[in-house]
């Protein structure tokens, strides 16, 4: 089966990419629970790294400068290594309620690999005070670079328009935007 779906989806990307150019790919994998990845590292390893990487060396051998990101929910800790090591440029959502911190992440990592989301939704459903110290909770990542701030998730529906219009000043003020 992962040799099917590794040749099914390459052979798509290559009938894809002889015609488009595209800036971003996002595989979907959603490869943790709360806790913990699904399968263990040792064999995503053995069996996703391989397919990972031979999906990767397609798109960069067509597109090399298409960015291409990999889409978890969960915790992705024990994951980020493998993420780097396939040639993954960024990763997110990057839950919070998962036990995900994107600021040890930074730290561990640097730069070898670009975040998105890590800004917990209940805060901004919550709003006031909570939020605020959320997003200054994720100030030192905005201030390190290659991190793409956002909603651990889509926007959930119990965000208020007021609560959401009140994030993306505060955050607009941490980006130096205002």
């Amino acid at each position: 089966m992962v040799d099917f779906w590794k040749t099914f989806v390459g052979q798509m990307l290559e009938r894809a990419l002889r015609h488009l150019q595209p800036d971003h790919i996002q595989v979907n994998e959603d490869m943790a629970y709360k806790m913990h990845s699904m399968i263990s590292p040792r064999m995503t390893r053995k069996f996703l790294l391989p397919v990972w990487r031979f999906w990767i060396e397609t798109i960069k051998k067509y597109c090399p400068h298409t960015v291409v990101t990999i889409d978890s929910d969960g915790y992705i800790g024990e994951l980020i290594p493998l993420f780097i090591e396939a040639g993954f440029d960024g990763t997110w959502p990057v839950e919070v309620a998962a036990g995900n911190d994107i600021n040890l992440f930074r730290r561990t990592y640097m730069r070898d690999i670009v975040f998105g989301g890590g800004i917990d939704k209940r805060a901004l459903a919550w709003g006031g005070s909570t939020m605020r110290a959320e997003l200054l909770r994720i100030a030192p990542v905005i201030a390190s670079g290659g991190y793409i701030p956002g909603c651990d998730h889509g926007v959930p529906p119990d965000i208020s328009w007021p609560n959401f219009v009140e994030y993306a000043r505060l955050l607009a003020q941490l980006d130096g935007w205002l």
